[in-house]
């Protein structure tokens, strides 16, 4: 479990479709892991200390603690904090005549023996005090540093067959009989070449494996279009993916309560599923590239650099060594599959799992389980406040329509699913009713009344003016909620509102309900966007409730407006008014990640950003300026130009 691969290094020295190929990966093995191992092995007294010597009384003793492994030129460094001690017991106290307590720092040439064992040759030893000033120190206590340090330290291994055991395990899990047989043909031939280089951050060491022929297909020809089998195939892997890293980005937020590695995660897992939900939207050509195994390329490297960091930082805590494994793991799988695509391999939902199993050995659920439930760990792990809900049980409404075309006063029914009134929100109802949020806070009530007469309501010619001042008093009384709860300063307060209002015009024309085959349904896009907000229903899976943000438009504003806070706080975090000093450029910021994600946070300022997405921005600011001048818009030619791109097929 000590083997990670360096992706995007991959050498192929002879690579044809007519005869085996010989393929070079260089290995990377971490620090951090390399310390883990060497304290399992040699520090294993009380204290995580390693006794290397004791003499025939309790004052003669030589021991080390806290080992660190590190680079220096071409060899690898260890440096260790010791104590030494050559003295009598006299009176239940110790007379040292010598005494020394420093540092011992050890240089040696790291090698691997035929058999895939990686050891240290010692090549030379310092001594220092505890404030990194060399020391001296001869004769005896020399010798005995000397002497009992160096071959224990040149007993310690770390086997690389493991990793390459289980890195065959997790390339043959669900694959095809001659995919497993290709894997195990290719690994048997693993050798290392030397020399075992120091890196910054850890020791990389040269293998080489020999691909079996297998002829590569020519692809000639217009891209040919995915069939709708491919296509469902394709999304079952996204969201098996997606479900993955969910896990894993749980597995280290519960883990790790440091907030810039929270943070991290958070960004990560939500640009993620902003490019999932581009990939969703447009399905590639068969033979096309594959946007699925770039998106797991591009996650999984990022989502390594942060644990990596964080265990450098030491915030990992007791689960260190199952999260490097982990991401030592699936290096080793990503870059098979991306270094030797003649194998066959694929990473595949049982490769997956067993991945998991890695970092979570004792985690029975399934990883991959993919829900659209709220995820109260998710919530909790990344602060997501609990967005304000309408009272009562959800409700699908149901409506007539004249023939004429006229849509009459709609009837309120039950929804049958049990999900639209989960016991959670009863709870919540019964235990705090309104009055307990009234009291605590003034707008509630205001809020709700305005939720309520909003309730499946959809605009007409009849009611287009007296629903616009609904929804506009709407949007600004949860505004100013949002604000207060989150004690936005003054100065950003005007921007905060207008951006919340210009945000809903733009992504929904303040539309929370549409009619839909006679019905009166909640307003989706083609991408899964939902209601007056937007939110994207696989973006945003877990951290809200489906149910809520489709038939609640209070619950729906309320999570949008948080989301919004949240990107305002990201971009003002990115310094996004700083460059030209305008305000206003905050709001512009904050809604590119809205619309694209926590990085695309800066794209409204991008010559190169493509036209679609440039135009996006340009609308919003558009929008933004008229909202800022008092000026209005007319929501229902609004809503018809909406129609058009955003309409789902159905």
């Amino acid at each position: 479990m000590w083997l990670a691969i360096i992706l995007g290094s991959v050498l192929l020295l002879v690579a044809s479709s007519a005869r085996a190929a010989q393929v070079r990966l260089p290995l990377r093995i971490s620090y951090l892991i390399l310390d883990e191992a060497l304290k399992k092995q040699l520090f294993t007294a009380p204290g995580g200390r390693a006794l290397f010597w004791s003499g025939s009384d309790p004052c003669q003793y030589f021991y080390a603690e806290n080992p660190r492994f590190g680079p220096d030129a071409t060899t690898v460094k260890l440096e260790t904090v010791a104590s030494l001690s050559l003295g009598l017991s006299v009176g239940g106290k110790c007379l040292s005549p010598v005494s020394w307590n420093g540092i011992i720092e050890l240089h040696a040439q790291p090698y691997v023996t035929s058999d895939l064992i990686l050891k240290l040759r010692v090549t030379d030893i310092n001594l220092y005090n505890l404030q990194h000033e060399k020391t001296l120190l001869a004769g005896r206590a020399f010798d005995l540093i000397k002497g009992n340090f160096i071959p224990r330290i040149e007993t310690f291994y770390s086997d690389l067959k493991t990793p390459v055991r289980q890195l065959g395990e997790l390339a043959q899990s669900g694959a095809p009989s001659d995919v497993a047989q290709r894997v195990r043909a290719a690994l048997s031939t693993l050798r290392a070449i030397a020399p075992v280089v120091a890196e910054d951050n850890g020791l990389r060491v040269m293998v080489e494996i020999i691909v079996p022929n297998v002829p590569t297909p020519v692809v000639s020809g217009p891209p040919a279009q995915l069939t709708s089998a491919e296509i469902a195939a394709w999304q079952k892997a996204l969201d098996q993916w997606d479900a993955f890293f969910v896990f894993a980005t749980k597995q280290v937020g519960i883990t790790v309560r440091d907030k810039q590695v929270r943070d991290q995660l958070f960004n990560l897992l939500v640009d993620s599923r902003y490019r999932l939900v581009q990939a969703l939207s447009h399905p590639q050509p068969s033979n096309g590239p594959d946007p699925v195994r770039l998106l797991f390329l591009d996650t999984w490297n990022r989502f390594d650099a942060i644990v990596q960091s964080a265990a450098g930082r030491g915030v990992l805590g007791n689960r260190m060594l199952e999260f490097l494994s982990f991401i030592s793991a699936g290096d080793a799988l990503f870059a098979l599959d991306q270094a030797a695509p003649a194998l066959g391999v694929r990473v595949s939902a049982d490769g997956l799992r067993r991945l998991a199993h890695v970092m979570a050995p004792k985690f029975t659920a399934d990883p991959l389980k993919y829900s659209f439930d709220e995820d109260s760990e998710l919530r909790q792990i990344f602060g997501t406040a609990q967005p304000l809900e309408s009272p009562g049980p959800l409700e699908e409404p149901e409506a007539d329509v004249s023939p004429g075309g006229a849509l009459q006063t709609p009837t309120m029914t039950p929804m049958p699913s049990p999900t639209l009134a989960p016991l959670s929100s009863l709870r919540r109802w019964l235990l705090d009713p309104p009055e307990a949020f009234a009291a605590a806070d003034p707008l509630i009530p205001q809020i709700l009344s305005l939720g309520q007469r909003l309730k499946a309501l959809v605009v007409n010619d009849s009611n287009a003016s007296s629903y616009r001042d609904a929804v506009d008093r709407l949007l600004g009384l949860s505004a100013q909620r949002e604000m207060n709860d989150d004690a936005l300063e003054s100065a950003y307060r005007r921007i905060y509102l207008v951006m919340v209002k210009s945000t809903a015009w733009q992504e929904s024309c303040w539309r929370q309900f549409v009619i839909r085959h006679d019905r009166i349904r909640w307003l989706e896009s083609v991408s899964g966007d939902i209601g007056l907000m937007q939110i994207n229903k696989y973006v945003w899976r877990g951290f809200y409730g489906l149910p809520r943000l489709k038939w609640d438009i209070v619950y729906n504003v309320s999570a949008g407006e948080e989301i919004l806070m949240q990107m305002m706080r990201h971009a003002t975090n990115k310094g996004a008014t700083q460059s030209s000093g305008h305000r206003a450029d905050l709001a512009r910021s904050a809604y590119s990640a809205y619309n694209g994600g926590p990085g695309a946070w800066n794209r409204w300022r991008r010559h190169d950003a493509p036209d679609d997405v440039r135009h996006i921005d340009e609308a919003f600011w558009e929008k933004y300026q008229a909202l800022e001048q008092g000026q209005s818009f007319d929501i229902l030619r609004c809503a018809a130009e909406w129609e058009q791109p955003h309409r789902p097929a159905h």
